[in-house]
């Protein structure tokens, strides 16, 4: 069985560009069955002179492997993505790290890592758990009814955490930094820090997100227990029993990045601001702390659409009334009279029709198959309607000359899907002699349909699964 991985991998360190290893693990050697029965052959004989020869046969097998695979990384092409490869079989080695996570309010032990060879592994904790390590777990409920906006906002924007990590996560579109140079500030119960990448770098490596808005995995490679802790004459006899862990660990924190000062124009660096939500061992190398020390950063950047309702809730304060009414259904509704030639509806679809012309707000619901498409045709035709009787009222006012004239009145219609928006602009496309309709797609399909010259970026999945624009409507 093989397991194929292509990761977006880039390094500030030039020697890393030039040698990434295909070998799993360097702590690992390959044996051939024929090495082996000689080996084994010689050990039941005794004869520690074929013993040395098969040891030093087995050696140089190794460095003429290393020497291939060198050779291989360093004609390879080195562009966005890697590509790596681990093949499974009976005996195949694979090498993980243990963590531990509580289960029913126990610790057990977890697979936290799993290493594909020395310079690439793979967090299983973030993967199996992202809010356990990019959010708060424990938060409120919501509610039907609040008592202020401030109540909606502190119980939503902790919710809207919870969903944009697990959404972050299910995504796998993350982007890996080798050699990063981290400076560390407050202390271990309150860990932060900041890195710094130029903006030729960002343009270079094609990270089209907003760096102030990820997920953080950072990880220390090859890192020891201190001698004061592994050391047996600090352990009581029946600690020294114990096997010391040859292998070194790599050391593990979580985090998400925070907002910074806005730069001056001219400045070349990005300052990535970040704070510590999860660390799954207690104890820090002291190498975390040395200046010089490269570390390995996965970026999981947020998806744009829980980023936008992220953003809404931590600015609901600056927002109108309506909008702030509306979190606690405190909702001033005062009727507008006037008529609209609508086409015939139902009771139901009318009565709804009507009230959303009339009203600030209005929330129409029904199961599938209800009419609810067709209702908010109707709807978009009925606010046009408004917004004609509103020029023409404009039009014969006589304003001052100073002042500058209203700007035309549009609608925004959304939905929750490409494909909910396109069947309503296909039915509003009807009304082309009446209606102006521009269809505006996001930014995901944008790239898709219209990719920017040199541009071999994959995008998300979710996009990817999405029907294509239909050409009637570009």
């Amino acid at each position: 069985m093989s397991l194929h991985w292509k990761r977006r991998v880039y390094s500030f360190s030039e020697s890393f560009k030039n040698s990434y290893p295909l070998k799993p693990m360097k702590n690992v050697t390959s044996v051939s069955s024929n090495s082996w029965k000689r080996l084994v052959s010689a050990v039941k004989q005794q004869d520690w002179v074929k013993i040395e020869q098969c040891l030093v046969d087995m050696k140089k097998g190794e460095d003429e492997e290393k020497e291939s695979v060198t050779n291989k990384a360093c004609s390879t092409e080195q562009r966005h993505y890697k590509e790596l490869t681990m093949e499974l079989k009976l005996g195949t080695v694979v090498q993980v790290q243990l963590g531990t996570e509580l289960k029913d309010g126990f610790p057990v032990p977890v697979v936290q890592l799993l290493s594909v060879n020395q310079y690439f592994e793979i967090c299983l904790e973030h993967t199996r758990n992202p809010i356990d390590c990019f959010s708060k777990t424990v938060c409120n409920a919501s509610k039907l009814f609040y008592n202020s906006y401030k109540e909606y906002q502190n119980i939503w924007s902790q919710l809207c955490q919870i969903d944009t990590a697990y959404n972050a996560g299910e995504e796998n579109n993350s982007v890996i930094l080798e050699g990063v140079h981290i400076t560390w500030n407050g202390d271990e119960t309150n860990l932060q820090g900041f890195f710094y990448l130029t903006k030729t770098q960002k343009k270079q490596w094609s990270l089209d997100f907003d760096l102030s808005n990820c997920f953080l995995c950072i990880r220390l490679r090859d890192q020891k227990l201190e001698n004061s802790k592994s050391d047996p004459k600090h352990l009581d006899s029946s600690e020294s029993l114990d096997l010391q862990g040859s292998l070194p660990l790599t050391w593990v924190a979580h985090a998400v990045t925070t907002k910074t000062k806005k730069q001056k124009k001219g400045d070349n660096q990005n300052k990535i601001k970040f704070q510590i939500t999860k660390r799954s061992m207690s104890y820090i190398p002291p190498k975390v702390f040395e200046r010089g020390t490269n570390f390995t950063i996965e970026v999981i950047p947020k998806k744009i659409p829980y980023l936008v309702r992220e953003h809404v809730i931590e600015n609901l304060k600056w927002a109108n009334n309506l909008v702030k009414n509306i979190t606690y259904e405190n909702i001033n509704l005062d009727n507008v009279d006037e008529s609209l030639n609508l086409p015939r509806l139902n009771k139901s679809q009318q009565k709804a029709v009507e009230e959303a012309v009339k009203k600030p707000f209005t929330v129409i619901q029904g199961p599938p198959g209800t009419g609810k498409t067709v209702v908010g045709i109707h709807i978009v035709y009925g606010f046009f309607k408004k917004n004609q009787d509103f020029l023409a009222s404009s039009k014969s006012f006589k304003a001052n000359p100073d002042q500058k004239p209203p700007k035309k009145p549009a609608i925004l219609y959304c939905g929750p899907s490409n494909k909910s928006v396109d069947i309503v602009a296909e039915q509003l496309l009807k009304l082309k002699g009446v209606l102006k309709p521009l269809r505006i797609y996001c930014d995901q399909m944008e790239m898709r349909e219209f990719p920017y010259t040199g541009s071999d970026l994959m995008l998300c999945r979710k996009s990817l699964r999405d029907e294509k624009p239909k050409e009637e409507l570009k």
